[in-house]
């Protein structure tokens, strides 16, 4: 039959068999790396096909237009951050007085939302706190600093990340933590301040935050209660693409805040288990949230 003297194996059928396989294994070493093994998510500068125009792009949008990069920054790290450690350290103005630095040690996972931090230095009531969005009423899980008020509480209480006695020691709730909300609410302003007409933005050059060189930000808006900042300083690390400092003053040039992000390291597997109370050094409150 004319189909098996077509699979005889003649001399010209099997180079020609060879050759098919050699072009499928060259299309297949052609594939981009990230499609064939999409586990090994690296965080680093946009990938381009040339580094250096991708750093230009980002030296471009910081001198002409810092909504563009930092919409750039906050796609990438909605693509590409899953989870990540750093060591926060903050100062902040509450109701005019300005408070110490404080340094904590942080935990955060994207999905589900979750944060867990740890007080090293200058703790505010509490020196630890829990909070994964969902779960126990949306309610934060904070550890008293005092030894006496851990024994008075059974250890630890709920509280609402949002209430009143929070806010009393913090500026920034911890539903707004982490990059992607942080540079959510800077596009907001950005955006707002844009529209009405009164956005100043410039470009600060380069600064050294915690060993890393970073690009310099700088915005400037009129007094209007809309407004967080009459300046704000924002320092984009080119490699992370997140902001690793975030600086800003008030209209009597006070400092009003300060956030700095060090030692950060990304995708580095946690689970819903590395959010657990027990695994955090607290107890489960006895009194439901």
């Amino acid at each position: 039959m004319a189909w098996k003297q077509w699979l005889r194996p003649t001399n010209g059928r099997v180079r020609g068999l060879v050759g098919c396989l050699l072009v499928g294994l060259f299309c297949i070493q052609c594939i981009p790396t990230g499609q064939r093994d999409r586990g090994n998510t690296l965080i680093a500068m946009d990938q381009s096909p040339d580094p250096k125009d991708a750093a230009e792009k980002l030296v471009h949008w910081a001198k002409t237009d810092h909504i563009a990069l930092l919409k750039h920054c906050r796609e990438h790290c909605i693509r590409q951050v899953r989870d990540y450690t750093c060591t926060l350290v903050k100062q902040e103005r509450i109701k005019g007085a300005l408070g110490q630095e404080q340094e904590v040690q942080v935990k955060f996972m994207n999905s589900p939302f979750s944060v867990a931090m740890k007080w090293v230095r200058n703790a505010p009531i509490a020196n630890r706190m829990l909070y994964v969005e969902g779960k126990f009423n949306n309610k934060m899980i904070v550890r008293p600093k005092s030894g006496l008020l851990r024994i008075l509480t059974g250890g630890s209480v709920f509280r609402d990340p949002e209430g009143a006695d929070v806010r009393k020691n913090t500026l920034r709730p911890v539903t707004m933590f982490g990059f992607d909300r942080g540079m959510r609410e800077l596009l907001k302003v950005y955006t707002a301040a844009k529209k009405a007409g009164d956005l100043e933005e410039k470009f600060g050059g380069y600064a050294d935050v915690a060993g890393r060189k970073v690009l310099v930000l700088e915005r400037y808006l009129p007094a209007k209660d809309d407004y967080p900042a009459r300046k704000t300083i924002i320092c984009i690390d080119p490699e992370y693409l997140v902001p690793v400092y975030i600086e800003g003053f008030d209209w009597d040039d006070r400092l009003s805040s300060r956030y700095t992000y060090k030692d950060i390291r990304f995708n580095v597997d946690l689970t819903e288990d590395d959010f657990l109370p027990e695994a955090n050094g607290i107890e489960t409150p006895k009194k439901k949230p």
